[in-house]
């Protein structure tokens, strides 16, 4: 046997070898080594993440609209923090008139104190002959600031999706374990059936953290509206579902509260087959809508379609007052509530951009469910077939010249055909490859050849 013939079996052999070690031995827990490439498989899908949002104009997508609390409302209405909850209760008359399939709060709301309301309302009854101005300013105060329009608004609204907020315990700050929903929210029609295994599979969580109980009960829809973030504090995934361990149940995201409305989703139509690695939404007819690929924990990879305002957003100013825009501007449409202003902390860091408006990740992962575009991620298996294949080719054809300069550029053809293949899947078909370990077997197998 020649000694290129003995070069190229051990590539060949070396190639299978260290792809099965690449592949089990990069990914336990805890493992420095492990986390290092992660690290740098997270960069390379950044990468193409940016590569598929470039040259989007923005503003382009306006089926999915961002009611943004932003500079020119704050300088209009006053300090947000200040603003009387009769503003959103009016922002829901006018945009539920216009009939949207959903109008959702991406904030978290406390019960305000209502004294001053209650204090002019008390003195504008006990007032015998008031003065006309007096009561007309009264009375325009008293509509304004009524503490319970917004309660009134959502309980009348068909289409309303609140924000819950999920948290661990917290022992040392006093914010012990639930053992059940808080009293007074009523959340029969928030929560889904699944399996106990499923809700086990769930990213799971002790606490409710919210306080306005009598808001939640009276809204159509309620879900989490946390994002986990990924080690490097980039978020790429959105859970569809949280199970709270206070009382065991299975509480849907913000998003997908709106699309178990929207799609007509039965409560036990949330369908988890972790070993596919699929969610599918079932209606009550027993159709099947969607099919969304998901990790182990029954999250999402958010599908980012652009650069932040991608989506049209509008001043909130504009949208409760219907003689700035038309109520039947939002038939149709999908309305999401939220704030791009720093001041109120819904700045997050994503794969498109470090500085990216919470509420338009939630944009994102409602346009990207109702279009039926998903990101899908290779089976393991189907990687570690893949990688074998690319370090079998590069060691056989590093094998064959007599000198090891020559099988440098195989290695170079070898991963430029790979990165090349990767990016190609992603951007025609959001289908994801790994690029690191079939990079690092590619040239640990090319070295072996002539070591």
């Amino acid at each position: 046997m020649s000694d290129r013939q003995k070069r190229i079996i051990f590539g060949l052999s070396a190639g299978i070898l260290i792809c099965l070690i690449t592949h089990f031995g990069t990914r336990a827990e805890n493992s420095s080594f492990a986390d290092l490439l992660d690290r740098y498989e997270h960069q390379s899908y950044d990468a193409r993440m940016r590569a598929k949002t470039t040259g989007v104009e923005e503003a382009s997508i306006d089926d999915v609209v961002i009611i943004d609390i932003e500079q020119n409302s704050v300088e209009s209405l006053g300090n947000y923090h200040e603003w009387p909850h009769a503003f959103h209760g009016q922002l829901i008359d006018v945009v539920s008139s216009g009939d949207p399939k959903a109008l959702i709060f991406d904030i978290i709301f406390d019960q305000k104190d209502d004294g001053t309301y209650k204090l002019v309302e008390s003195l504008s009854w006990n007032q015998a002959n008031p003065l006309p101005d007096v009561k007309a300013a009264a009375d325009q105060f008293l509509m304004s600031h009524d503490p319970g329009r917004f309660v009134w608004s959502t309980s009348q609204s068909k289409k309303i999706h609140h924000a819950l907020v999920f948290e661990n315990e917290d022992t040392l700050n006093f914010l012990y374990a639930m053992d059940g929903i808080p009293e007074g929210y009523n959340a029969s029609r928030h929560i889904i059936k699944v399996s106990d295994d499923v809700a086990n599979h769930l990213p799971g969580a002790s606490r409710l953290g919210n306080t306005y109980m009598d808001l939640l009960s009276r809204s159509r829809g309620a879900g989490s509206a946390n994002f986990p973030q990924d080690n490097d504090g980039v978020i790429r995934r959105a859970p569809t579902a949280i199970h709270f361990k206070g009382s065991g149940d299975v509480f849907l995201s913000l998003t997908m509260s709106a699309v178990k409305d929207i799609l007509g989703i039965a409560d036990d139509g949330f369908r988890y087959d972790f070993e596919q690695g699929l969610l599918q939404l079932v209606d009550t007819n027993g159709v099947t809508l969607r099919e969304i690929p998901i990790d182990n924990e029954g999250r999402m990879h958010v599908n980012y379609f652009g650069l932040f305002k991608t989506f049209y957003y509008i001043p909130y100013m504009y949208c409760f007052d219907p003689e700035m825009l038309d109520p039947t501007y939002w038939t149709g449409k999908v309305a999401l509530v939220g704030s791009s202003l720093p001041g109120l902390m819904d700045l997050r860091n994503t794969p498109v951009q470090e500085t990216f408006s919470g509420v338009e990740i939630h944009a994102n992962v409602i346009h990207s469910v109702l279009n039926n575009q998903f990101i899908s991620v290779k089976k393991s298996s189907s990687k570690l077939l893949a990688m074998i294949l690319m370090a079998v080719f590069v060691g056989a054809l590093s094998g064959y010249p007599e000198k090891p300069f020559l099988g440098f550029l195989v290695l170079a053809g070898g991963v430029v055909v790979w990165v090349l293949f990767t990016y190609s899947q992603f951007l025609s078909g959001l289908v994801v490859w790994g690029v690191v370990r079939p990079t690092l077997a590619m040239v640990l197998t090319q070295l072996s050849v002539f070591s």
